[in-house]
């Protein structure tokens, strides 16, 4: 990974393959003059323009395309950001890409847009790590889970506990460092539940994070029976349709 600079970046967002559209994204500390050199107008914050996409240098039309500009820090990666969503050909997004690279940018690396986020404060590990689970769920119930690591809610339930952890450590210290003639005492059986409480909260969490691994990885089921007991007629029940070959021969 090369080193954070806020060098501009560039890099295909979606699948590669022939398509009817693409979406290329640029990422960097100023994108204002590589936009008008692209577009030959002036970006308006936030606003997706239908324009034609030239050449920065040598002014040959590439494509005509949706070009929408994001001011930093309102953007993905809190940098100056652009997305041309172009026509999806090879050599359409190929020509748009290489002028980019042309253009001073370079070809972002794997994950750097969302590595750029998160240096700057727009998301947490926990949000960064959803975006790649968001991308490959396999299943209803992982996209949701993957939306909700994403809006930050587990993000917030980490921090609530965090919070409280400190908050009880600073009455545990306060009781230590005073006697009991120069503050009121916390009861014992106060910090006692306190404690309690935080720990069931964090075995929640835990035991929650245990049922969420196997919703993404999967669980592995043997059928296991004596041949030509029926494991493969159970098999192709389970499935709704034959895959496992069976005979009443």
């Amino acid at each position: 990974m090369q080193p954070y600079n806020q060098d501009n970046i560039v890099a295909l967002a979606t699948p590669p393959g022939k398509g009817a559209l693409a979406v290329i994204r640029f990422s960097g500390k100023n994108l204002f003059s590589l936009y008008k050199s692209f577009t030959h107008k002036t970006p308006k914050n936030r606003y997706a323009l239908y324009s034609k996409v030239y050449h920065p240098y040598s002014g040959f039309l590439l494509d005509e395309a949706l070009v929408t500009y994001f001011k930093s820090p309102n953007s993905f990666t809190g940098e100056d950001m652009i997305e041309i969503s172009c026509h999806g050909g090879i050599n359409v997004r190929g020509s748009i890409v290489k002028a980019a690279v042309e253009s001073g940018a370079r070809l972002a690396e794997p994950g750097e847009f969302s590595l750029r986020s998160f240096l700057n404060g727009k998301m947490d590990l926990l949000q960064a790590e959803a975006i790649s689970s968001l991308i490959s769920s396999k299943s209803r119930l992982s996209l949701e889970i993957s939306l909700e690591h994403l809006s930050g809610k587990i993000s917030n339930v980490i921090k609530s506990l965090k919070k409280d952890a400190i908050d009880l450590l600073s009455i545990i210290e306060n009781e230590l460092n005073f006697s009991e003639e120069e503050i009121v005492p916390i009861k014992t059986s106060k910090i006692i539940s306190d404690i309690s409480n935080i720990k069931d909260r964090v075995d929640s969490l835990l035991k929650s994070s245990i049922i969420g691994k196997n919703i993404f990885s999967g669980i592995r089921v043997i059928i296991y029976g004596k041949p030509n007991s029926g494991k493969s007629t159970l098999f192709n029940a389970i499935l709704g349709h034959d895959r496992a070959i069976t005979s009443s021969v």
